[in-house]
């Protein structure tokens, strides 16, 4: 166990479960500003974390385990693994600022900086495994984009350029490393074995975000570049939506959710009307082929739903934040065990091996990640 690690768990401990009175006080003020609905979804989302903490924290080594009960070499939680997490505490953070959230995501975040290979060529990115160092180990560019994302979360959670940085280290790899120099597209890993849909979705989304931060010519080109391949080798015609990948043109909602959303935003920071009405079209499409109840598995159905109602909250479509509630609802009511952990699908149903292995961290954070994002956004009036 690190003591960076340790440092950063004993303090989410305390600043989760242990809020010192003038926190609590602030945190009652903060949420009698927020609407009903939202209270009741923080709760929810404030409960999910707590869960988290007290099942699948790794006291021995200082950070979280990928599985309840995991006995394999390398227990710890991946970036995909834990990245639902690392954006629950963000949520949580910016629905209701007071000192005690935002130092749960100040010390979650420094523990996510483990991530960091400086190892890697031709510049640092981060690698999967949480203290990985070395130059060859394998790397994903989706896995850096929701990484970046995370941390773009928590900057917006605390003010802290720490973590803004933190972010364009990524895009910077995604950029040196992953983006294919002679025929375009983002490859999945940095063994390169095809063009990754949902790594050209969190990459973009993350290039744009960090324009709409920066206004720097380096962001604003890497969200051009990656849009352009997007909106033309990378979009499958016959399905009126971006592609899964080079070799499987199907769409999948958590690819279309963030796309969608980079667009509309992008539109809006550089006045390209063109690029709005894009937008407006595949939201109609993707609400169409995507359907209203979703049951692909949480942690993909969280991220679609997170940038839909993140697009809710610019474009004012009501639809879009009943949909997030509504499968909120269900999850709330379907999703858990007997213990409180969201384990099962949105339906009730246990989940497909090929979407989740029993126990994971991930599935439970996912649905807490949807809670705490609909804490952030107020209902329609």
């Amino acid at each position: 166990m690190t003591l960076g690690l340790a440092v950063a768990a004993v303090s989410l401990a305390l600043a989760v479960l242990l809020p010192a009175a003038g926190a609590a006080t602030q945190a009652r003020a903060r949420a009698a500003a927020l609407s009903a609905p939202q209270q009741h979804y923080l709760a929810l989302a404030e409960q999910g974390v707590a869960r988290a903490l007290r099942r699948w924290h790794d006291p021995r080594r200082g950070w979280y385990d990928a599985r309840l009960a995991d006995r394999d070499r390398y227990p710890l939680a991946t970036i995909w693994d834990i990245v639902p997490l690392f954006q629950s505490l963000g949520a949580i953070a910016i629905a209701s600022p007071t000192s005690a959230h935002r130092r749960a995501v100040t010390s979650f975040a420094s523990g996510a900086e483990r991530y960091l290979n400086r190892g890697l060529r031709p510049v640092p990115g981060y690698s999967p495994y949480p203290g990985d160092r070395a130059p060859g180990t394998q790397t994903w560019f989706d896995d850096n984009g929701w990484w970046g994302l995370a941390f773009m979360s928590a900057f917006r959670a605390t003010g802290s350029r720490r973590w803004l940085n933190d972010a364009q280290r990524a895009l910077r790899y995604i950029a040196r490393a992953g983006w294919d120099r002679s025929s375009g597209g983002i490859w999945w890993n940095t063994q390169h074995p095809y063009k990754s849909g949902p790594a050209l979705a969190s990459d973009t989304l993350l290039a744009t975000l960090l324009y709409q931060q920066s206004h720097s010519a380096f962001d604003l080109a890497q969200a051009r570049r990656f849009l352009a391949w997007a909106n033309t080798s990378g979009f499958s015609q016959s399905d009126g939506l971006y592609a899964g990948s080079s070799l499987n043109a199907t769409p999948v909602d958590y690819i279309e959710g963030p796309l969608i959303y980079a667009q509309a935003t992008l539109c809006r920071l550089t006045g390209a009307s063109s690029e709005c009405a894009l937008a407006e079209r595949l939201k109609a499409r993707a609400l169409t082929r995507f359907g209203y109840l979703l049951d692909f598995s949480p942690q993909y159905d969280a991220i679609y739903l997170q940038w839909m109602l993140a697009l809710y909250a610019i474009d004012g479509d009501r639809t879009l934040y009943a949909m997030a509630a509504d499968n909120a609802r269900n999850a709330q009511t379907r999703a858990g065990n007997a213990e409180g952990l969201y384990l099962l699908s949105w339906n009730g149903e246990t989940l497909p091996a090929a979407n989740a292995q029993p126990g994971m961290l991930q599935t439970h954070a996912a649905t807490t990640s949807l809670f705490a994002w609909l804490a952030v956004y107020p209902p329609p009036a």
